[in-house]
Formats: C-alpha cells, structure tokens, sequence
C-alpha cells in the first residue's frame, strides 16, 4: 500500500495525497481530484514514516515529511484544529474541523516533528495538537466527545460516532509511548 501511495496516491507537485481518483487511480476529475483531507496528510505521513522505517526508505521518509509539511498547511491557527478539506494549492475548502483529524495531527507531530523542528518548535507542536483534542473531549448529553467543529469554534450538538475511539485511543498510545503520559493541558 506504501508503494502504490508512493506511485499514486501523493502528489509529485505538493506531496500530500489526494481523496478521490478514477478507476485508473489518476486524481478524479473536476474539483474532486484537488480536494486534500489535513488530518489523512497527519495519517499518512505518520504511516508512511513508520513502513519506512521498516524498509530503510528514503523515498518514504522525504514522502512522510512531506506529507507533515501538507497537514501543518491545514491547521487554523485562530481555533488551534486540523480543518476538514483544502485543495491541492492548500486554500480552504471546508473550515469545519472533525476530532478524528487532530488526533491523528498528535501521532505526526509525535514521529515527525520531533525528527523535523528545532526542539522547543516540536515541543510546540505536541502540546498544541494536545490542546487541539482535548477541546472535543468533553461528555455531553448525547456522546463522550465531541465530533465536528464549526467556524466559530462551536460544537454541532449530535451523537458522538464510535469510529472515534479508534483515533483518541491511537493518539493516546502514541503520546504515551513517547513519554506524555503525565501532560498536563493547564
């Protein structure tokens, strides 16, 4: 699956990887073909970093780095979250901001960032993306968290889906393999 990314899926011109593509795994056409997802740019990029690690790939580690440096263009700095969608020349598509993405955004800064920035840049970098999450993590009557984030910072009032658990719990294992098992968010 690395390789075929590597092939396909990520953009020789930006490096970040595309949603949508045709039967012949080209970019789909129109719009669709342009649309960038920050928090897939986080996952990648945190997935391709670890098979090329595995491999000893230098094609992979320069594709992951890249893939970060595309995430790090999707983050609105005013509400400190990964946005939905951007196009391929990185303006804004869709503002709302979903909490999958910003866990996925601790797992990159966690395994590139660190490698990539200056120390305290990286260290920036974990605790906003903590800071980032932890927004959504408040119970309310209809979930244990929260999912979507609107432009004004807040929350569409819905059931929480499940699907989340899978990201907060990734992102959680990430920070504490990394030695964040005590961070504080005061």
């Amino acid at each position: 699956i690395a390789e075929l990314a590597l092939r396909a899926f990520i953009d020789p011109r930006s490096g970040a990887v595309r949603e949508f593509f045709d039967a012949e795994v080209r970019p789909a056409a129109n719009d669709w073909g342009r649309i960038l997802e920050p928090g897939h740019q986080f996952e990648w990029a945190w997935l391709m970093d670890r098979w090329a690690e595995r491999r000893d790939s230098a094609e992979g580690f320069a594709a992951a780095e890249r893939l970060y440096r595309a995430g790090q263009r999707g983050i609105d700095r005013q509400r400190n979250v990964a946005f939905n969608e951007m196009f391929d020349d990185f303006r804004p598509r869709d503002l709302g901001a979903r909490l999958w993405p910003q866990a996925e955004r601790i797992k990159a800064a966690l395994r590139l960032g660190r490698r990539l920035d200056p120390p305290e840049e990286a260290e920036q970098a974990v605790v906003a993306a903590v800071r980032g999450l932890a927004r959504y993590l408040t119970p309310t009557p209809m979930g244990l968290w929260r999912d979507k984030m609107g432009l004004d910072g807040a929350f569409v009032p819905e059931p929480a889906p499940a699907s989340s658990l899978y990201h907060i719990v990734g992102a959680l294992d990430e920070l504490i393999s990394a030695g964040y098992g005590g961070l504080t968010l005061a």
